[in-house]
């Protein structure tokens, strides 16, 4: 191969600076994209989630007639938390739930929190104790608006405390 023939081979400086250039700009579109929909991709499960759980403490009252107990951690206000792995730990010791659940991301702004009240609390109307579940935040406004949640008594609305917010055994007074 003559020298000339040889040079063509070669990509210049320029020339690799474009491509790099080229895939910095793709990457830069495409990382946003995949980010939001990994997000997204969270917030669906953190809403599956609050709906097992919800539907696993429907069933133990069914069962019991009592709701389980909250495993009260006193940093967060006697709420339990996902936070420290160990929420709502009834469901899980009699079988209403195959583990602990927990927030994909489970830090101090993603986690889920329970509280079993006293009957006839927080404005509410009730024949025995309630339970509020909630889901602390969403990651992404578009979820956030879709997916609400609500759960309100005269004395206290939890629907402004969480991103999504259920309860069960009382009605609003």
């Amino acid at each position: 191969m003559n020298d000339r023939q040889h040079r063509k081979a070669r990509f210049t400086m320029i020339q690799l600076i474009i491509v790099v250039l080229i895939l910095a700009v793709l990457a830069g579109v495409l990382i946003p994209r995949v980010s939001d929909r990994m997000a997204q991709s969270r917030d669906a499960r953190r809403l599956a989630d609050i709906n097992t759980i919800s539907r696993a403490i429907e069933q133990y009252h069914r069962d019991r007639r009592s709701y389980p107990p909250a495993n009260e951690n006193g940093a967060y206000g006697g709420w339990d938390v996902s936070l420290d792995g160990d929420l709502v730990p009834d469901l899980v010791k009699f079988g209403y739930l195959a583990h602990a659940p927990r927030d994909p991301i489970n830090d101090e702004t993603y986690h889920y929190r329970y509280y079993v009240y006293a009957k006839d609390t927080s404005g509410c109307i009730s024949d025995g104790p309630f339970y509020v579940l909630g889901l602390k935040n969403f990651e992404t406004q578009e979820f956030k608006s879709k997916n609400t949640g609500f759960f309100k008594c005269s004395g206290r609305d939890w629907s402004t405390e969480f991103a999504y917010v259920t309860g069960g055994g009382a009605s609003y007074r």
